[in-house]
């Protein structure tokens, strides 16, 4: 059986024309697609809730202000954005193929997706070198690692992107006069073509530059906890030992985990996006338009959208343990009144767990 579907009776995008296109759907095709954006959505609402827990956990909760999760904090405004703002618009042209809105609202979408992707990449980036400093330089790192440090790495994370997503795209200086023309011609499309320059520089900003840092900066915090005595890791903690004593095992112990997580991250990181960087700076060096390997590249960018919050397993126990509490408060009537008191009562109960 078919289903006949006008799927976009007019365009609004500036010439104002009418647009009819009849689409021939089978049922199978009609039901995959539903379950294609079913899929996209369920990621997106996922991407936005985790990403506002994170940020109301650590507003909520003093002991959790850390530099580390000060970048974390930034990191999940920047990945709740993608999604409300990127996202959506990613989504609904996976599914549909088509563009129904202003040419105006596709620089803007590429705007977002260019600025809120490469803020992520570049808030990693600055947790690598976080945690740098944190494991292989601890002496340097209260020095190095203050408020305004962070503030500065956090406001050169979000200017250096902006300078590279919003200046660049409206302006028109990012893509070839050719694109300009067909951008008036089809306006049912919203392709994202770059000249070469701004394929190279806006690749280096966004990813090359900042892996080749994070792999050089994860890659020495390693061997740092591989040259730590295997039976200082190892150590079990005697309730008859000192506190100090106690509280530097139980450290060294959670700055180990924290750094192979962080290994585990970036691996993952690179892989997924590694592929889009290398199909962005070909096509636009070779000057060829591969439209199903980008279909697939989406697909790609949504698993890797996916996966952002299993990053936040660099946060300590006592973090996620929080997020728990946050999320038990929800289910009762009075959370409101009792969320900072069973909050940090979590948090005590959970550091006397770490520490003892």
């Amino acid at each position: 059986m078919i289903v006949n579907e006008s799927l976009y009776q007019e365009n609004t995008g500036m010439n104002g024309t009418l647009i009819d296109d009849v689409v021939e759907l089978t049922w199978d095709a009609l039901l995959l697609l539903i379950l294609k954006g079913f899929v996209l959505v369920l990621i997106i609402l996922a991407a936005i809730l985790g990403n506002l827990l994170i940020i109301l956990s650590v507003s909520r909760n003093h002991k959790l202000r850390s530099p580390t999760n000060s970048f974390i904090v930034s990191l999940a405004v920047a990945d709740t954005l993608v999604a409300i703002l990127a996202m959506t618009f990613n989504a609904f042209y996976t599914v549909t193929d088509k563009w129904i809105f202003p040419q105006e609202l596709c620089d803007f979408w590429n705007s977002c997706d260019v600025l809120f992707s490469t803020a992520s990449i570049l808030h990693l980036c600055c947790i690598s070198v976080d945690r740098y400093y944190a494991i292989v330089k601890p002496f340097e790192y209260p020095n190095k690692m203050n408020k305004k440090s962070v503030a500065f790495m956090i406001g050169c994370v979000w200017s250096s992107s902006g300078l590279i997503s919003f200046v660049p795209i409206f302006s028109g200086w990012y893509t070839t006069n050719e694109h300009l023309l067909e951008r008036n011609m089809f306006p049912d499309e919203c392709n994202f073509v770059v000249n070469k320059p701004y394929a190279v520089v806006s690749s280096c900003v966004s990813f090359w530059v900042p892996s080749i840092i994070m792999i050089g900066a994860t890659d020495t915090t390693a061997q740092m906890m591989v040259n730590v005595p295997q039976n200082h890791r190892n150590s079990h903690v005697d309730e008859e030992q000192p506190t100090p004593l106690k509280r530097s095992i139980n450290k060294m112990k959670r700055e180990h985990k924290a750094a192979k997580t962080l290994g585990i991250i970036m691996g993952v990181f690179i892989f997924c996006w590694l592929p889009f960087f290398i199909w962005y700076v070909t096509e636009s060096l070779c000057d060829t338009y591969l439209h199903k390997i980008l279909v697939l590249l989406r697909i790609n960018v949504f698993v890797t959208y996916s996966y952002r919050l299993l990053r936040y397993r660099l946060l300590t126990s006592r973090y996620r343990h929080v997020l728990l509490g946050l999320f038990l408060q929800f289910r009762n009537c009075d959370y409101v009144i009792n969320f900072k008191k069973n909050t940090f009562t979590t948090y005590e109960n959970v550091k006397n767990q770490d520490d003892g």
